[in-house]
Order: structure tokens, then sequence, then C-alpha cells
């Protein structure tokens, strides 16, 4: 059985392939009944997906974290990898709504911890605000150095990112 992490991993991949192979059909979707298919049917592929990942994600948004590792496993996995793909960063905004109420272990600082560098470093979509809010509750001594240490970046935008991540310490 695969773990969640390739679970995850698999399925960014393949909503990216069908969500790519849409956007280059798109252009058929004008044009005659014979060119139009192929349109319809990345329309319909990508539409019609099912990856063995979204089970679990309604099942965290429903039943919550709190009693089962199974779930909260996913849900941290998820945080760790970070995927990008269409509707992503929804998902990624619901679970954190999650996580705000649980009792983080070590490690699961950590995980949120690697996951705000990583975004500081690279990239703040919409939801970097949301990983931002959890600072309070998983700051320690060397985050904040890290946090620190790239505020002085000669990148500006990470510079920028890294000064909004500061601007949640305690």
């Amino acid at each position: 059985m695969k773990s969640y992490r390739e679970m995850i991993a698999d399925c960014e991949r393949e909503v990216n392939r069908l969500h790519a192979t849409l956007w280059e059909t798109v252009e058929h979707r004008d044009k005659p009944p014979n060119q139009r298919e192929q349109w319809h049917r990345a329309a319909d592929a990508f539409r019609n997906h099912q990856s063995p990942i979204d089970d679990l994600i309604d099942q965290c948004l429903e039943f919550g974290l709190e009693h089962d590792n199974d779930l909260r496993h996913f849900a941290f996995a998820y945080i760790d990898n970070d995927p990008y793909f269409f509707r992503s960063g929804y998902i990624l905004e619901s679970l954190l709504q999650r996580v705000k109420k649980l009792s983080l272990t070590e490690l699961e600082k950590e995980s949120i911890r690697q996951t705000i560098l990583k975004r500081v470093e690279t990239r703040a979509l919409r939801n970097f605000r949301h990983l931002c809010r959890l600072i309070p509750r998983i700051e320690d001594d060397q985050f904040r150095y890290e946090l620190r240490s790239r505020a002085k970046s000669k990148d500006p935008q990470m510079r920028r990112r890294a000064e909004f991540a500061l601007s949640y310490l305690r």
C-alpha cells in the first residue's frame, strides 16, 4: 500500500496533468464537432477524476482529526507535501482549521514550521496567512532564528514573506 505522501504526490501529478490537458484543448471547444470532442474528453476526465485522497480529505473535514490518528497522519502528510494543484489551497486551509483545534506533538509542530519556511523561501499563496496564524503555537528559538535570517535575504520577495511571518510571533 502506498504511503500518504506518495498518494498525495500522485494526486498532485494527475490533477496537474488533467488540468494541463484541459487547457491545451480549450481552444477546440468552439471548433467543429470533430475537433470539439477532444476538449469534451479532457473536460470530462478532469471533472470526473477521483483520487484515493478525496475520501480521506472528506473524512478529515467531516469527522475532524482529534480522535482518528490515521486521519491526523494524513492531514500532516498533506501539510508536509504542501501540494500545488487545482483547489489544493482550499483543502489546506480547511485542514489547517482542523489542526488549530489540536494539541500538537513536537513532530507536528516541526512539520508546520518546515512548511512555513518553505513557503517563505518559495511562494506565499493565499493560504500562507492561515499557516502563519499557527506560528504562536509552534514557534521556538530555532524557528525565530530561521525567520529572522530569511528576513535579511537579498531577495525582496523572501524578505517580505519572512517579515510577514515574523509579525505573527508572540
